[in-house]
């Protein structure tokens, strides 16, 4: 029996090590303009598909809003206190948000 259960622990860790395999690339690019609480990243390559208008994605820490993806300009909405940080010119790695994560109780 305890055979059994190390087993299916197993199969199920691969089960989720595999899926991240499959997750999306993330997208690297350059702080462009910075206005308030708006972000401007200039992507480097192409915009992939799952970064559209309204999507919530990972960057800099957090958890932005996507407001606008036009050409290869982005403008996530960060929190106030997070975009102060930001600096103009610093490059910025995107990548498709989580958010099917567990909340808690």
């Amino acid at each position: 029996m305890k055979r059994l259960i190390m087993k299916m622990a197993a199969l199920m860790a691969m089960a989720a090590f595999a899926a991240t395999a499959y997750a999306a690339e993330a997208v690297s690019g350059k702080v462009t303009a910075i206005d308030g609480e708006k972000v401007s990243v200039t992507v480097e390559k192409g915009i992939p598909a799952w970064l559209k208008k309204g999507e919530t994605v990972q960057a800099y820490g957090g958890a932005p809003t996507v407001l606008e993806v036009k050409d290869n300009v982005v403008v996530l909405k960060f929190g106030k206190a997070k975009a102060a940080k930001i600096k103009t010119d610093s490059s910025m790695t995107i990548s498709e948000g989580g958010g099917d994560e567990l909340q808690g109780c």
